[in-house]
């Protein structure tokens, strides 16, 4: 007999929501899908910010509250780096079980690497390579071996937090852009030559908005971003750009929505740097993530790395 399962996203930047069909064994079928930006990330310091945590609560209870009553599914939800590093994370638990969520899982960063390199595994078929989740918080980097998943590492590299610690002025200056650029590099010396050869991919909301960028600049329209080849070249030409605009400039460049136009210049540079260390031509874009590799789990029990 099919489940219905709820899955509450608790991202850095945004709340996503899902419900699915799950048949065990077999697969799921995602029939609802939203998201709400919410900025949990966005706190000073290792604080979850008032604000995002009641912008959370209020989508989270209106989400519940939607739900068929008739079959009421299971209320799950996973936080990430935001959650995970913040002092205050315990007060924002407490009101999500009062809003209703069933079960939450606050993600090991490990957990948070495995889980979106097996969806991305499962959904484009890959052997070998390494999968990237660029996320508000942090940064996971994946190996993945004849198809199964490795070794994670992850780093405090997210596109807010970068932001926040480096991005002061619009457009931001030279000098920002270099320390930004610096701390990047320093974080990825010591994996420069570890990081596995073979596809690279990408998750998480940079690299999405860098393929819309890049598919509107040359002329190109699909409706779906999942799969495309991004190439290193355009990545570079395209964290050039946004570096040197303003934040109204960059709110005007085809294919960019202006929610994430304050933190897509240091999100840029991360995934620019990533390509030059690792030496890789392309990356290809990976709609899936996390929610997904928890629904395969959902799905397949012990199937899935967790």
């Amino acid at each position: 007999m099919d489940d219905v399962v709820a899955l509450i996203d608790l991202g850095s930047n945004a709340v996503r929501f899902l419900v699915a069909r799950i048949t065990p064994g077999k697969g799921f079928h995602v029939v609802r899908d939203e998201r709400v930006q919410t900025r949990l990330g966005a706190g000073r310091g290792v604080r979850l910010p008032v604000a995002a945590m009641e912008q959370t609560i209020a989508a989270v209870r209106r989400f519940v509250r939607s739900l068929d009553r008739r079959r009421p599914p299971r209320v799950l939800a996973v936080a990430t780096a935001a959650v995970r590093d913040a002092a205050n994370a315990s007060h924002l638990l407490r009101r999500l079980r009062e809003a209703g969520v069933t079960s939450i899982e606050v993600l090991s960063a490990e957990s948070e690497g495995r889980l979106g390199a097996a969806a991305a595994i499962e959904s484009l078929s890959f052997e070998d390579g390494m999968v990237v989740d660029l996320g508000g918080g942090s940064l996971q980097i994946t190996e993945v071996r004849d198809a199964d998943v490795g070794d994670v590492v992850s780093l405090p590299l997210g596109a807010i937090r970068l932001s926040r610690r480096f991005v002061h002025d619009d457009p931001p200056s030279p000098a920002q852009i270099g320390a930004l650029r610096r701390e990047v590099r320093r974080q990825l010396t010591d994996l420069t030559d570890t990081l596995p050869s073979g596809t690279l991919v990408g998750l998480g909301g940079t690299i999405r908005a860098l393929a819309r960028m890049y598919l509107a600049a040359s002329g190109r329209r699909r409706r779906r971003l999942h799969g495309v080849r991004l190439p290193a070249a355009a990545v570079s030409d395209l964290a050039a750009r946004l570096a040197a605009c303003n934040r109204r400039r960059r709110c005007r460049i085809p294919g960019l929505k202006a929610e994430r136009a304050d933190v897509i210049v240091a999100g840029a540079a991360v995934i620019d740097e990533l390509l030059i260390r690792s030496r890789h031509q392309t990356v290809t874009v990976c709609e899936h993530g996390v929610r997904h590799g928890v629904l395969l789990r959902e799905t397949f029990a012990r199937g899935v790395p967790a």
